[in-house]
């Protein structure tokens, strides 16, 4: 439970600052008797510079108030503190996809409202991807949809959503570019043209499509999913199938593997979207940092495969 008195720092993309709700929590939260310190976000690296001063005030909580790409510059910035001197991190939906939230269980239309409530939790350990020299919480893609969020404005988002992704996608489909990719995990070696390939430590990118559905952001593993070139038609039915399967197995032509580290090169260097920001490169050595970050909000509840079996089993005896 955050104690009564503790300092909490909101990063504040533009959207999240000139939400009243917003406003309202800090002067509920200040009336409690805790300490709010509210920093907007207008420029790159403000979101870093909030977590430092955080760090220096000793900070109980920093609370990411933005989308995928507010928190993967929060939780960049709190890994490079020292473990003894990272805070809990939280966060509050104000993005076009928000699906590292939303796969926790937060509620994207609950507002500030719902940090009130989880003041009153305990904070629970979140893993956090590592990728060269930086670090992501949610998803690593490349292929495809890597291509497509780069060529996706900021305006664009923050006026279509989530349905940005696919007006965009759609037509990129069509002329799908494919890379010739050497991946490298252990039990894994894989070369071959590749059309998308997801990293991921959640479940679900592209504004809640659960390209890593076994994915889980408190197991220890990153979930890696390579999906070959192939006729549009077929790709369509056998993604289909992936995002609604619940193991972590192949799905037809689509590799399906759980991992701790792996290492992925391309021929050519290639747009790589983390968590919503494009970073290109050609090579690229993924691991998994194990609970790193104390993570306050919901857990998502599961049921695992072999309890899914167990149902199964006494519904049908």
């Amino acid at each position: 439970m955050m104690k009564q008195d503790a300092t909490i720092y909101l990063v504040l993309n533009p959207s999240s600052a000139a939400d009243e709700d917003v406003r309202e929590v800090v002067s509920v939260l200040r009336d409690a008797g805790y300490t709010v310190c509210p920093r907007p976000t207008w420029e790159k690296g403000d979101g870093a510079r909030a977590v430092q001063e955080a760090a220096a005030d000793k900070a109980d909580l920093v609370v990411a108030c933005g989308g995928d790409g507010t928190l993967h510059e929060v939780a960049n910035a709190l890994m490079a503190l020292d473990e003894a001197q990272r805070p809990a991190m939280a966060g509050l939906p104000y993005g076009t996809g928000n699906d590292f939230l939303t796969a926790l269980g937060v509620d994207p239309k609950g507002g500030a409202v719902q940090l009130a409530s989880w003041l009153g939790g305990e904070p629970w350990p979140v893993d956090v991807g590592r990728i060269n020299d930086r670090h992501f919480i949610n998803m690593a893609t490349a292929g495809v949809g890597a291509t497509v969020t780069a060529e996706t404005s900021r305006g664009f988002k923050d006026v279509a959503g989530s349905l940005a992704y696919f007006v965009k996608a759609i037509p990129a489909a069509f002329d799908m570019p494919v890379h010739r990719l050497q991946a490298r995990a252990p039990g894994l070696e894989w070369e071959g043209e590749a059309a998308f390939i997801f990293v991921g430590n959640g479940p679900q990118s592209g504004g809640g499509w659960n390209f890593c559905p076994a994915a889980e952001v408190d197991d220890g593993l990153l979930d890696l999913v390579i999906v070959p070139a192939m006729g549009l038609t077929e790709m369509v039915r056998q993604m289909r199938e992936l995002v609604n399967q619940p193991e972590a197995t192949d799905c037809h032509d689509i590799v399906y593997r759980q991992v701790k580290e792996a290492h992925l090169r391309f021929e050519e260097e290639v747009p790589l979207n983390l968590d919503g920001e494009s970073f290109p490169g050609q090579e690229f050595a993924f691991s998994v940092q194990p609970g790193a970050i104390a993570f306050l909000g919901p857990r998502p509840s599961r049921v695992t495969a072999e309890g899914e079996k167990q149902k199964k089993r006494e519904d049908e005896g």
